[in-house]
């Protein structure tokens, strides 16, 4: 139990410092274990099904993923990443971008998706057709297809391609 609780503390400690290095390593920890099923998801009225998301950082469970591809799909749609940019790897480039995201929204900017940043991206989804379901991510420079599927994952499009928002798949280049 001490080792546990010692682990605790010196864990986020460690990854802070890794980041502030700007190194990249994948671990899995307690703060990224609260991830509903394993997707993006959510029920019922789509306004708050991004108020309970996991944590999508460098260094967490879903670094290498397809709910890192829909941030990055978030970040590209408000303007911060390019087409190109979406890879499904929360790297330098998508914590940069999340960082200025943050910022600019009066959150605390830290590079981090976490509960607040995913709750402030959720206020944006949209039913553009009228039918009761999500439909869009409405960005600050372009309006993205997301949708719920009847299983509750959220899903968006590459291409031809539909990919369901995993946090422990990455399908998405």
């Amino acid at each position: 139990m001490f080792l546990d609780r010692a682990l605790r503390k010196t864990v986020p400690v460690a990854l802070a410092a890794v980041t502030a290095l700007g190194l990249d390593i994948c671990v899995a920890t307690s703060a990224s274990a609260n991830i509903n099923d394993g997707y993006v998801s959510g029920s019922g009225a789509f306004a708050d099904d991004w108020d309970d998301e996991g944590t999508l950082a460098r260094g967490y469970n879903g670094t290498y993923s397809n709910a890192t591809c829909l941030w990055q799909k978030v970040l590209y749609a408000d303007g911060y990443l390019s087409t190109v940019e979406v890879d499904g790897v929360f790297g330098s480039t998508t914590h940069a971008a999340t960082y200025n995201w943050q910022y600019d929204r009066g959150l605390e900017a830290d590079g981090i998706v976490g509960k607040k940043t995913f709750t402030r991206a959720g206020d944006r989804l949209r039913d553009q057709t009228g039918d009761g379901q999500v439909d869009t991510y409405a960005g600050s420079r372009y309006d993205i297809t997301v949708v719920r599927n009847s299983g509750g994952r959220y899903a968006f499009s590459e291409g031809a391609a539909t990919h369901v928002a995993s946090y422990t798949n990455r399908t998405c280049s």
